[in-house]
C-alpha cells in the first residue's frame, strides 16, 4: 500500500496496492492474497515480523487512513483485518494490528503533533474496536497501539501508549489479548512535544507496552527504564511479564 518501504526500496517486488483498493472489491480473500505475497517475500528477505494490517476505520475525514485503511465500514474492515493477519502469518511472519484503539477517526496526525479520538469508550467498543476484536480471533503476535489522545474515555489527553485504561484495562482485561504489545514510534511529535524519551518509556511500560518502538532518544530511554526498575517505579515482574510474550 502507500507505506510499502520494501516493495518502494526493490525494484522486483511487487507493490499489492492500496488497502483501500483492496476493500473496494467486497471480497476479503484479497486480503489474504496480498498478504501472503507480501509474507514471502518478506520471509525470502529475513524478516520475521510486519507491521501490519492497519485495522482503523476511515471515517472519511483523515486523509492519513484514506488510502491505508480497508474501508469506512467496521465490518467489513473487521473481515479484511482478520484475512490479513492470516496471510501474514501462514506464511511465517508475525502480523501487527493497528493502530489500538483506532486513529481512524483522530482530528490529526501523530506524526505533526497531538492527535484527538473524541468517542467515548461505548462508541469506541461499538465501532472502532470491532476490527481489534476481530483481529485477535486470527491471534496476531502484536498489537499496535497508537498515539492518540482519547479525552472522552481516560479525561485527559495522556497518549494510549501510556495508558494503563487502554493497554491494560480494555485490550489486556476486556478483550483478553496476551501477544505482545508494542507502542508506535515513540519518535512522533505526539510524546516529544510532552515527555522526555525517558518518561514516556517508563510510562508506556507501566501501562503494560511490551515493546518501545523507535524512542527519540534511545540511550535516554533505556537508561530512565533502567533507573525506573532499579528504584522500583517499575517492578521486576512487570519486566518479566514482557520478556515471556517476547520469547
Amino acid at each position: 500500500g502507500s507505506v510499502a518501504r520494501v516493495a518502494d526500496s526493490i525494484s522486483d517486488i511487487e507493490n499489492v496496492g492500496d488497502m483501500s483498493d483492496l476493500g473496494a472489491l467486497n471480497d476479503p480473500g484479497a486480503a489474504y492474497n496480498a498478504y501472503s505475497v507480501i509474507a514471502d517475500y518478506l520471509e525470502e528477505l529475513g524478516f520475521n515480523v510486519n507491521f501490519a494490517p492497519v485495522a482503523d476505520i476511515y471515517d472519511g475525514n483523515n486523509a492519513l487512513f484514506a488510502e491505508r485503511a480497508f474501508a469506512t465500514d467496521a465490518n467489513v474492515v473487521s473481515s479484511y483485518v482478520y484475512q490479513a493477519i492470516c496471510g501474514l502469518q501462514d506464511g511465517g511472519i508475525s502480523a501487527c494490528a493497528k493502530h489500538f484503539p483506532g486513529h481512524g477517526s483522530a482530528d490529526a496526525d501523530s506524526h505533526d503533533g497531538r492527535a484527538r479520538v473524541e468517542l467515548t469508550e461505548e462508541e469506541l467498543m461499538a465501532t472502532e474496536l470491532l476490527p481489534f476484536q476481530m483481529a485477535l480471533t486470527a491471534n496476531p503476535d502484536f498489537i499496535m497501539v497508537g498515539q492518540v489522545s482519547l479525552p472522552n474515555v481516560l479525561g485527559d489527553y495522556t497518549p494510549a501508549t501510556m495508558s494503563s485504561d487502554i493497554v491494560t484495562r480494555i485490550l489486556r482485561e476486556q478483550l483478553g489479548y496476551n501477544g505482545i504489545v508494542i507502542t508506535d514510534a515513540m519518535n512522533m511529535t505526539a510524546v516529544t512535544e510532552y515527555y522526555t524519551s525517558a518518561e514516556a518509556a517508563v510510562n508506556a511500560i507501566n501501562a503494560g507496552c511490551d515493546m518501545i518502538l523507535m524512542p527519540e532518544n534511545f540511550k535516554e530511554a533505556y537508561q530512565g527504564v533502567l533507573d525506573a526498575v532499579n528504584n522500583g517505579e517499575i517492578s521486576v515482574e512487570r519486566i518479566e511479564e514482557s520478556l515471556m510474550r517476547i520469547y
